[in-house]
């Protein structure tokens, strides 16, 4: 099984909750910035997936009912003294490398500049499909000051050029300016940083900065793509700066965002690189957990056991090909996907 298939599947998934009039990405939850859900990352590095990984391991944890963000091989998680349980399935992945040596966050995207990028699979497991692990350690919270200093300097650094005094937040990609109603008019500053950090990413597809197709009107399918785009980086910043995200929004947006799902499955993943563009762009300080420590091996299982291939540690050596995956799915359900053990 391909990973397009796992694609295609995750895609059917999304299809089914939109008609039942979730968001897009349904894994997101609004409220309470503690209990948003965290980035799924890779325990032995500390780092979290990026891209099309993320997204694939988002819809993996909520259709599975996972709770732990953890994922790693199953080398991986030999190397740190604990093992797969004996059934499990695993989450196929991808990583590509391009000759020049710039990587894709494993999305679905090629740039025809760039001549025969490298793909490498790669399987993973959930931490609740492991024995041995520690329990998962507690992010620590800032203070809502902390995160405020934080949306202020991030927004100030861009350079960004901000006009308060508008009905609605929102980018004019023709004068170059995000328009915000004044802060007072939000329930508090978390919930007005949060909106215009949105209007930020939109920002950053401007043609002298990142260069997306910002000329959409609302309610066309480029808007509708953008959109998607700017609301996968507003999550990733809400997470990092600890603001939440509010995906109420999302309904506006439905009918196009189901239509892009069914004639190209792997825009969700195109759109997740972009998005992690967008916070490298804007200078999003990334958090990362502190990485297990490994414990002292046989020569054949440390020889065995692969490093990192990017921002996170991946298991490609060793792996089954993924014509020897399995997909099993089941009626607003995907099952997990991958070799039994």
């Amino acid at each position: 099984m391909k990973y397009a298939d796992l694609a295609q599947a995750q895609a059917n998934v999304l299809i089914d909750l939109m008609k039942e009039g979730k968001p897009f990405l349904p894994f997101l939850k609004p409220g309470d910035p503690s209990t948003v859900n965290g980035l799924p990352y890779n325990p032995t590095t500390g780092k979290a997936y990026r891209g099309g990984n993320r997204v694939m391991l988002w819809i993996a944890g909520m259709v599975n009912h996972f709770e732990d963000n953890r994922w790693l091989t199953y080398k991986q998680a030999l190397a740190v003294g604990a093992q797969v349980r004996k059934g499990e399935k695993s989450i196929p992945l991808r990583y590509v490398m391009f000759p020049n040596g710039q990587e894709a966050d494993g999305a679905a995207i090629v740039q025809p500049w760039m001549d025969k990028p490298r793909t490498f699979f790669f399987n993973v497991f959930n931490a609740e499909q492991v024995e041995g692990l520690p329990p998962p350690p507690k992010r620590p919270e800032s203070t809502p000051h902390q995160r405020i200093e934080r949306c202020e300097q991030l927004v100030k650094d861009s350079g960004a050029v901000v006009v308060h005094g508008s009905n609605s937040p929102h980018y004019a990609p023709k004068a170059d300016k995000i328009g915000m109603p004044y802060p007072e008019r939000f329930v508090d500053s978390q919930n007005y940083y949060a909106a215009l950090t949105h209007e930020l990413a939109h920002w950053s597809g401007h043609e002298s900065r990142l260069n997306r197709d910002l000329s959409g009107p609302f309610g066309s399918e480029s808007y509708a793509r953008e959109e998607m785009v700017a609301e996968t980086a507003s999550h990733i910043l809400g997470v990092e700066l600890g603001i939440g995200h509010d995906p109420t929004q999302h309904a506006a947006y439905i009918a196009h965002w189901m239509k892009i799902a069914k004639e190209d499955p792997s825009f969700v993943y195109t759109a997740a690189a972009a998005a992690e563009k967008i916070c490298d762009f804007v200078g999003l300080e990334r958090y990362a957990y502190e990485p297990l420590p490994q414990v002292e091996q046989s020569q054949e299982v440390a020889a065995d056991t692969v490093g990192e291939l990017s921002s996170h540690a991946v298991g490609g050596a060793g792996l089954p090909s993924l014509e020897a995956v399995s997909v099993s799915l089941a009626r607003g359900a995907l099952v997990s996907v991958g070799i039994s053990l």
